[in-house]
């Protein structure tokens, strides 16, 4: 049952995006919501299903923009008569829009009724060594440190 309310919040989204997007392109709205309800169950398993749970949101939504991309320009290609270009600024343009809302349903939907758990995500980069470089900027911790500092080295 949940995959079922995750596949019609997530075909209410995307349909929305692509009305939204694709109707400025004198796409009639049968295909786009045809569009939409062919693109979404491969995406919701690839996407939602799979990189999502393992990698965090950043990698399932660089997945999603890469595949919007590709699917929009294919059924943009097969059921409208455009040029090439045409296609492929109609399928950039919808996907980055698609790709923001999909970032947004990762993390307020998929995350809370899955329940997946950020230490369970493994990134494919170890942020052990990450380090922050600074100045204190806030005077009187400046001063405590100094009067600190002086205090160490009298003794």
């Amino acid at each position: 049952m949940k995959h079922l309310i995750a596949l019609a919040i997530k075909y209410g989204i995307v349909g929305i995006v692509l009305l939204s997007t694709l109707s400025l392109f004198q796409v009639p709205i049968t295909v786009i919501l045809l569009m939409t309800l062919l693109v979404i169950i491969p995406a919701y398993i690839i996407g939602d299903l799979l990189i999502y749970r393992r990698l965090g949101n950043l990698m399932a939504s660089v997945a999603d923009f890469i595949y919007y991309t590709v699917a929009v320009w294919v059924f943009m290609a097969l059921f409208i008569t455009t040029t090439n270009t045409t296609n492929g600024m109609n399928a950039i343009f919808t996907a980055i829009f698609v790709t923001f809302v999909e970032a947004l349903y990762h993390e307020f939907y998929i995350a809370k009724a899955f329940k997946v758990e950020k230490e369970s995500i493994h990134l494919p980069f170890n942020s052990q060594f990450s380090t922050e470089f600074a100045k204190e900027v806030d005077p009187q911790l400046k001063k405590k440190k100094n009067d600190y500092q002086q205090n160490n080295e009298d003794d």
